[in-house]
This record gives structure tokens, sequence and C-alpha cells, in this order.
């Protein structure tokens, strides 16, 4: 498909996947032209050390080959490539970083949890046409940490990065196979504690809508409406897809639309999302559809400040 505008890429090395967007903007609009996702779950490759094993780095080696294929395939004007909190943690990603950079023949910059949480927020705000002076709240959760910002039209008043993560909290809680209303209560009480003190200033009376910006937001997304528990994201509706994920922990029928995810995961995602909605007193959530990566495209294209303005 050819566009006469340039073309920018954004790839994001998460702590669950590595996900590339490629794009062009025309008449405003952030035309999609490529994508890719590959889910390697970093964060579950790190070791007692703290580190990610060599099969990790290799499967993760591989994929960035098959995304350098991917960008030569396109006449880009820019490329940047951001990486989140697995590679902010891992202990020797000094190793890692270099040789994927070779790979890819482009920079990568690890972003900060706040540098995440903006982007992540920018990302939302860019492609939305409501209300500028509306405050919005952008929830994401990755594999090893959760971002909060919060903001009006493209200013970003108030950001927070919490150690909080799907495969964190899933090893903590539902390793070993064991996954139970015990448990999946204790990880949801471990959210809304981890979100501690940071709580009032994201509360029902800082913002006018709350908005849900990741890949696995998005999953759960997907999962309410494979078990015929469409529509908004609410409490209730999650609820009831953690109870049909416990019975499938205690052996009975399993979810719809699983295929590759790890119930664990999914379980941990549900007790953090569940745990951030309830501390956080939110009733329904939105799910844009873009996020982290249109987010480091407009910076691309704008940069922060002009964004900000």
């Amino acid at each position: 498909m050819s566009t006469t505008s340039p073309i920018h890429a954004a790839l994001v090395l998460g702590s669950d996947s590595f996900r590339l967007l490629v794009g062009a903007v025309e008449d405003g609009i952030l035309r999609p032209l490529d994508s890719f996702h590959a889910p390697l779950r970093l964060a579950a490759a790190l070791d007692a050390q703290g580190c990610l094993s060599p099969e990790a780095m290799h499967a993760a080696f591989d994929c960035l080959r098959a995304i350098r294929d991917r960008l030569n395939d396109h006449a880009l004007a820019a490329v940047r490539v951001v990486a989140t909190s697995t590679l902010r943690m891992a202990r020797n990603s000094h190793l890692f970083l270099p040789a994927a950079q070779q790979l890819l023949g482009h920079p990568v910059q690890v972003l900060s949890g706040e540098e995440e949480a903006i982007l992540t927020y920018l990302g939302v705000a860019d492609g939305t046409a409501a209300d500028g002076e509306a405050r919005m709240l952008v929830l994401g959760i990755g594999g090893g940490s959760t971002q909060l910002a919060l903001g009006s039209g493209r200013r970003v008043q108030k950001v927070a990065s919490l150690g909080l993560g799907t495969s964190r909290l899933a090893l903590t809680f539902f390793g070993g196979g064991r996954i139970d209303a015990v448990s999946f209560a204790a990880a949801i009480a471990s959210t809304r504690a981890k979100l501690g003190d940071e709580a009032p200033a994201f509360g029902p009376g800082r913002r006018d809508r709350a908005c849900g910006a990741s890949g696995t937001i998005h999953t759960l997304a997907r999962l309410l409406v494979d078990n015929d528990l469409g529509g908004p994201i609410t409490r209730a509706r999650l609820e009831a897809l953690a109870a049909r994920a416990l019975t499938q922990g205690g052996g009975g029928a399993p979810l719809a639309g699983l295929g590759t995810l790890r119930l664990r995961d999914v379980t941990a995602a549900l007790a953090i999302l569940l745990g951030l909605m309830e501390e956080l007193e939110i009733d329904e959530l939105e799910v844009p559809k873009t996020g982290l990566r249109a987010g480091v495209l407009a910076e691309l294209r704008h940069g922060r400040a002009a964004l900000a303005a």
C-alpha cells in the first residue's frame, strides 16, 4: 500500500512481547501500514539472579532478525526502538542491548517507568477526539510493571510506575499450578497494597474518564467477548471472567479463547486490573486502540514538547 506521507516505525521491546507498528499520518490520522507481535515473555525468563537466560536472548535475537526484515520492506523516514520494564531490570541487559542494536541497525532506548507512562498517555491522547479539557486516566499493565498517567488533552499532569506485572504476580501467587480463590484474593490485595499512597492522586475526583491501553488489557477485553461477557470492561464482568478462570484452575471447563495464553498469566492480569479498579474506584474502563507504540510514533513525528503544547 503506497503513501505520500513520511513513514515511521515504532518498536517496543516489552516484558511480555515485542510489538512493531509502522504507519503514516494522513489528514491528521495515523494510518497503520504494518504491525508485528511476538509473545516472547521476557519477564518470565529472568532467573533467580535477575538475568535473562541464554535461551531467551537467542529467541529474542531471532525475533529481531525477523523484525529487521520487516523494517527493510518499508521506505522509512524514521525508526524508534524502546524497551520497557524487563530490560530496565535485567542484570545482563548490558549484554543484550548492544547485540539488539547491532541486529536492528537502530539504537534502543530503555524507557523509565515514568517515560513509559507518559508515552502511553500521549498515544491515547493523540488518537482521541474527546474534549481537550476532560481529565483522562490511562492505565497500562505489562509483564514487569504497571503504569498510570493522568492528564487532560495532551498535557500529562501526574504519572506513576509500579513494580507490579503479570509475570511477577503469576510466579508469586500462582506458581506450581495453584490457581484458586485464596491465591486470587491475595493477588488482588497485593495489587491494592502496591498502589498504596498513589491512589488518591488518580482517584475518582481527579478524572473524568479511565482508559486501559496495553496489550494485557486488550487481551482481557477480547477474552470477555470470547466468553460471552462482552461490553465495556467493568468489575462485575472481570469478576465473572475470573470465576471461570478459577474453575479451569480447579480442573473445570476451560476459558474460551485462551489459545497459547497461560492461565496463570491471565489470572494474574485479572487480579491486577481488578485490584486497580477497586482501589481507584473505576466503574468502567474504556479500551482505546492506541497506546505506547502510537505514543512513540507521535513523539517521533512531533517531539514531546510539541505534543504537550
